[in-house]
């Protein structure tokens, strides 16, 4: 059973989602794909920590032993790693190491006064509008490690043209964690295109 995160403004029905669950299931794999903002509201009210506590009663319900997660969902993943057992292996596509220093590098004093005071406006990829989040995503984020220590096997994906999370920082996590991969794709941060070459590569490693 593999586990499945979705990212940041996303949700179960993700296009690669549902593109890896049936490529998964030809090939006679169960895939579950969690839903990390439960309900509504689930979005507004979501932070990191809320999201991971989604991610860690969908890994118990499932008894999954694979994690694989994009973006978010990929940070995610990792830190579920670090944090159980039962997980022995994890596929990660753009994952978003450096969640708090990434986004926190990107504001402004103004920016995050306007965030405090009105919360910050998204497109959330799902339901296709604008939704809202407020300050408490930075305040849970910041209290996270920027690279969950992670000791089983990872196989990670990243897009040379991805300008939403460096190439860089996914190397870093690699290059720091013993029985990590790192899988370069000519690609952008949604990866959408190299979703059969990731199958494949994912379906190698796990021996599916």
């Amino acid at each position: 059973m593999i586990l499945y995160l979705h990212g940041f403004a996303s949700g179960p029905g993700s296009a690669k989602g549902r593109a890896f669950e049936e490529l998964f299931d030809a090939a006679g794999v169960r895939l579950h794909r969690a839903d990390l903002t439960p309900g509504p509201d689930g979005f507004e009210r979501s932070t990191p920590l809320t999201m991971l506590a989604e991610a860690e009663r969908a890994l118990a319900a499932s008894g999954a032993e694979v994690v694989m997660g994009s973006s978010l969902g990929g940070y995610l993943g990792a830190l579920l790693a670090s944090r159980y057992p039962s997980v022995r292996r994890v596929v990660l596509l753009a994952p978003a190491f450096r969640l708090f220093e990434r986004w926190d590098g990107r504001l402004g004093a103004a920016d995050r006064q306007a965030w405090r005071r009105d919360g910050l406006l998204v497109d959330h990829h799902i339901s296709r509008d604008r939704r809202r989040i407020s300050w408490q995503f930075m305040e849970a984020a910041a209290g996270l490690p920027a690279f969950p220590a992670v000791q089983v096997p990872a196989l990670c994906f990243a897009g040379r043209r991805d300008e939403t999370v460096p190439l860089e920082d996914v190397a870093a996590f690699v290059a720091r964690t013993p029985g990590a991969r790192l899988v370069e794709l000519d690609d952008g941060h949604e990866l959408v295109a190299s979703v059969p070459r990731i199958f494949e590569e994912a379906r190698a490693f796990l021996g599916a």
